[in-house]
């Protein structure tokens, strides 16, 4: 990914959601669901230096690189 929007719960509060935006390149791993019609999506991304960072994935941008998704039957 070329940037995303991640969210982790605050740590006093679980419905507040903390979203981070990462604007760099990004390698991304994450497993997902469709909940009432929408993508529910828990991921794992990782930039320069190696450092990773997991939590909800709200937004991404795909400009330059690519994504495969793969949906399986329930």
């Amino acid at each position: 990914m070329d940037a995303c929007g991640i969210s982790n719960m605050a740590k006093n509060d679980y419905r507040n959601d903390i979203v981070t935006e990462l604007k760099q390149p990004l390698e991304f791993s994450g497993t997902d669901e469709i909940k009432d019609g929408k993508l529910h999506i828990h991921c794992v991304v990782s930039g320069e230096g190696n450092g990773a960072l997991g939590g909800h994935l709200h937004w991404a941008r795909v400009e330059n690189f690519f994504v495969n998704a793969y949906v399986l039957p329930s």
